[in-house]
């Protein structure tokens, strides 16, 4: 229960957001809002923008968790059949039983001591039994036979159009009822004290007044599954067997439940991944609005950095926020949910951390999985970290959920707890990087080249055998022969381009694949044989080259061929892959800086 009890923390530290729904009311999407004067007289009624369709209601403990024919009303707004007591004067065949249960229970709060003047009206006009009559007369229904026409808005049939009030009384600032704080503390102070039964309560250890149907719609609107949920009646999956009732298993005080329900709903709606059925949250009380480490990080520098310091720098105040370090009782938690049937929601992962210890792993994940990327903010080469969403579509593609699954948990913990990076996945995303030729589009292989990259250094830095770790700028001085190797092919790659780019129409850089990339699969297993060939393939681009660009390649490529030996013919470690992408960041930023279009020498 511990995560129930850092939500509640979380709700009561940043229960002045307006955002935060308070206890005892759900969102619900309206069709259609009633307006009434000061005396509860009908004024008019408009139908809802979808835009502005999303609404606040109180609701109680039955009607938050209402499915299929179960008969719970809403405490004030709900659907046409619930409010309108003259509803089945207009639609033959509907019950008005729905419309007695609703009319008394509002009844019940309008003679409470927390009634207010507008939820007065409210109740004195539909005590009238005349909403659908005022409606047809104000022109929202047309007839055929003698009945109302099959009609919807915004896809909602009529028995479903929802209903929201506004009561215009003057001298009150608000005449939203949905909106309005007075109602929401009305109705707030009149539920609970209508909660007489109290049981232990497992997150607070009080005897207090307790839920036995806890909130839904967490991860969104339509979302049925729960966290909490005992109504099997079959005993296949709670308590049966072992307890006689769902009380002896947990209890749950209802303003904590309400409380947490409440505060993971508001963070998963501002902050959370959602992968798939998947949503992943972090945040800490102290700093409740974190981003989430799993995602991208903008860099927004105006200057390029390449030091791994200031890069970690950043980091840490990206995720945490400049304002101030964290202390050393802060903690982060990370959350993650998803539907395990239809109405369950399970948890599979949830850790609390050391909010120092925490930033630090993520600064060193971000730090260590990085490499130079085209930013189109700042039109340069900035360090960058892939999220975990793009890692896991690398490695694992799209189609196979459950392959997705089974990654997404391997790495997380890599992210959030410091450990090493499994190696299978490396090799993984190497062997898409090396295919260019799966890729639909140029971009997306050059951002998989990027990711690759970016998880070999990581492993290289972690695998501390004292071997050479590559930083994320070109490495002018290596002598890795799979590096060299590297650099050779971005070369070729480079120079076949920019003999294209001099050309017209449909030679323009960036139509069609390279020799570099047709050859990129066999290049790495067979480097001597293959290269041979590429170069052969380079005499005509070579020729058109201007001057000082074939001057300077040919002596590149000369230069680079004589610090190799050609006699081994055992194939490319990874590391050729770094050794191109370096070559060809340097060569594409130093191009940029050229007016003429040609190579630094």
């Amino acid at each position: 229960m511990s995560f129930l009890n850092d939500l509640y923390l979380t709700y009561e530290a940043c229960k002045s957001d307006s955002q935060l729904l308070p206890i005892a009311h759900l969102t619900q999407n309206a069709q259609l809002e009633v307006v009434l004067d000061e005396e509860g007289k009908f004024s008019r009624a408009s139908l809802v923008d979808k835009e502005d369709a999303v609404t606040v209601i109180p609701v109680t403990e039955d009607s938050g968790s209402r499915s299929g024919k179960a008969i719970f009303p809403h405490p004030l707004c709900d659907k046409l059949e619930y409010i309108a007591g003259d509803y089945g004067d207009f639609v033959p065949g509907s019950k008005g039983d729905k419309f007695e249960i609703y009319i008394a229970q509002l009844g019940a709060w309008v003679q409470s001591d927390y009634s207010l003047p507008q939820i007065r009206c409210v109740y004195g006009y539909l005590r009238e039994r005349r909403l659908m009559e005022d409606l047809r007369e104000a022109g929202f229904f047309t007839f055929e036979n003698g009945r109302i026409k099959a009609e919807k808005q915004q896809g909602v049939a009529l028995e479903n159009w929802f209903v929201r009030f506004a009561v215009e009384v003057p001298g009150e600032p608000e005449s939203r009822l949905y909106c309005d704080g007075q109602v929401f503390d009305s109705y707030i102070k009149y539920y609970l004290s209508s909660q007489d039964s109290r049981e232990l309560c497992y997150v607070s250890g009080e005897a207090v007044p307790c839920s036995e149907k806890h909130p839904a719609k967490i991860r969104n609107t339509a979302d049925k599954a729960k966290l909490i949920s005992a109504n099997d009646a079959s005993g296949v999956l709670t308590f049966k067997g072992r307890f006689r009732e769902s009380t002896q298993v947990a209890s749950v005080g209802y303003e904590i439940s309400q409380k947490a329900h409440s505060a993971l709903r508001w963070l998963i709606a501002r902050q959370g991944l959602k992968i798939g059925e998947q949503v992943f949250v972090v945040w800490s009380i102290e700093n409740p609005h974190m981003p989430s480490p799993f995602s991208d990080l903008d860099w927004e520098e105006e200057e390029e950095v390449f030091t791994d310091a200031a890069y970690s720098d950043w980091v840490r105040q990206a995720i945490w926020g400049s304002a101030q370090a964290p202390q050393d009782s802060d903690t982060v938690m990370v959350m993650g949910v998803e539907a395990a049937t239809t109405g369950r929601l399970s948890i599979p992962f949830y850790q609390k951390y050391g909010a120092k210890q925490f930033i630090q792993n993520v600064a060193r994940w971000k730090t260590e999985t990085c490499w130079l990327n085209q930013s189109k903010k700042v039109q340069a080469y900035v360090p960058w970290s892939p999220s975990l969403v793009e890692i896991v579509k690398l490695v694992a593609g799209e189609k196979n959920a459950k392959l997705n699954k089974c990654v997404r948990e391997r790495l997380i913990p890599c992210i959030v707890e410091g450990r090493k990076l499994p190696y299978d996945i490396v090799l993984s995303a190497l062997g898409q990087a090396v295919n260019p030729l799966h890729f639909k589009e140029h971009w997306e292989w050059c951002r998989a080249v990027t990711i690759t990259c970016a998880l070999l250094r990581k492993w290289q830095i972690e695998r501390g055998d004292g071997r050479e770790e590559y930083s994320m700028g070109l490495n002018a001085e290596s002598e890795d022969r799979s590096y060299i190797f590297g650099q050779l092919l971005a070369t070729a790659e480079m120079l076949e381009r920019r003999a294209l780019s001099m050309g017209s129409g449909s030679n323009k850089e960036g139509i069609r694949n390279t020799a570099a990339e047709k050859y990129f699969v066999r290049f790495q297993r067979y480097p001597v044989e293959t290269w041979t060939t590429i170069r052969n393939q380079l005499h005509p681009y070579v020729m058109k080259l201007k001057n000082a660009g074939k001057l300077y390649y040919v002596n590149k490529l000369d230069e680079l061929t004589c610090r190799l030996d050609l006699t081994r013919r055992d194939k490319l470690e990874p590391t050729f892959l770094q050794g191109y992408s370096s070559q060809l960041v340097e060569y594409r930023s130093s191009y940029k800086k050229q007016e003429d279009g040609k190579p630094e020498e």
